[in-house]
């Protein structure tokens, strides 16, 4: 079966990860392509003449990939012995292209590609954005569905937005050179929202929350020199984001949510209303009823129909026969 993870490369797109990917790459640089799937990236790279080398999980790919690449490992990310395969500063770049997201254990895949890594070497890493506009409104809707791709990958194992991508990368011994990210406007993606569903305005504050546009982040790390402190660096956006237009359904569909809100609350406020008039008038009435209880007359009829109702009470008692 075919790997899911086919790609075209466009020259004139600049809003991909691999794209950007292939544009961190110096020529003629010694690569190994983590996660290669079927060597796509290594093909890209010939151009830069690049020897690239792979390692894959899917055999079938794999397989596909040696087309491409000098060589290709069938290997988990996390258990390959990297050292023991390649040497030590085997590469002068290792890629981990939508890999890290996969694993269970993104420090261990790291440790093991720094091993092999040269001392001035780069590791360069695309990543999709946890904390992407579309992930904050799909949960605002109670959502989280996953998807073949995108940024809900089925297969994906660990989340990462921007700050805890620093910090896994700062743990592992790396510092960020550079750092970009692709983007897409929140309702443009592949996630599960509902438009018609959001309140008014909520897209838009969104848009504009920090990063909530990035829908990957591509970036250059290298190793840490020692005593060096974690700089401070923001991705920046490798294209313009398009908003999509509202569709007249849609516009529509919101303008009636909209008026059926506005009659529910008309009800709402017409409910209170009579039971605020019922309370007074049961409060009027009370007040009327214990005013005539503790007045003159009532006391003087009480006493005066008494008697009365003890001989009821009594030839009731002692009925003759009829």
């Amino acid at each position: 079966m075919p790997s899911k993870y086919v790609f075209d490369f466009d020259p004139q797109e600049t809003n991909t990860s691999h794209n950007i990917l292939v544009g961190l790459i110096p020529p003629r640089s010694r690569v190994l392509d983590v996660g290669c799937a079927a060597g796509y990236l290594g093909d890209a790279l010939q151009g830069k003449e690049c020897t690239v080398h792979g390692v894959e999980l899917d055999a079938v790919a794999a397989q596909e990939a040696r087309a491409r690449l000098a060589s290709v490992v069938v290997a988990d990310a996390e258990a390959l012995d990297y050292r023991a395969e390649y040497g030590e500063g085997a590469f002068d770049v290792v890629v981990l292209a939508d890999v890290l997201e996969h694993t269970r254990n993104p420090a261990r895949v790291l440790a093991g590609v720094l091993s092999v890594l040269d001392t001035d070497g780069t590791v360069v890493v695309s990543i999709p954005n946890a904390a992407h506009g579309a992930l904050r409104l799909g949960l605002l809707q109670g959502r989280w569905n996953y998807t073949p791709l995108g940024l809900l990958d089925e297969t994906h194992v660990r989340f990462f937005t921007w700050a805890t991508l620093q910090d896994l990368l700062f743990e592992a011994g790396l510092v960020i050179d550079t750092a970009w990210m692709t983007t897409a406007d929140p309702l443009a993606t592949e996630v599960d929202v509902d438009p018609a569903l959001l309140p008014a305005g909520i897209a838009d504050w969104v848009r504009g929350q920090p990063l909530a546009l990035g829908y990957q982040f591509v970036l250059v790390a290298r190793r840490a020199v020692p005593g060096e402190g974690r700089p401070v660096i923001e991705p920046r956006p490798a294209g313009t984001v398009v908003t999509p237009p509202e569709s007249p359904t849609l516009v529509s569909a919101r303008e009636e949510v909209d008026e059926l809100r506005r009659r529910i609350a008309d009800r709402e406020d017409e409910l209170r209303l009579a039971k605020d008039i019922i309370a007074y008038h049961e409060a009027t009435a009370g007040e009327a009823e214990r005013k005539l209880r503790s007045s003159a007359a009532w006391r003087v009829g009480n006493v005066a129909v008494a008697p009365v109702r003890a001989v009821r009470r009594v030839l009731g008692g002692h009925r003759g026969p009829s």
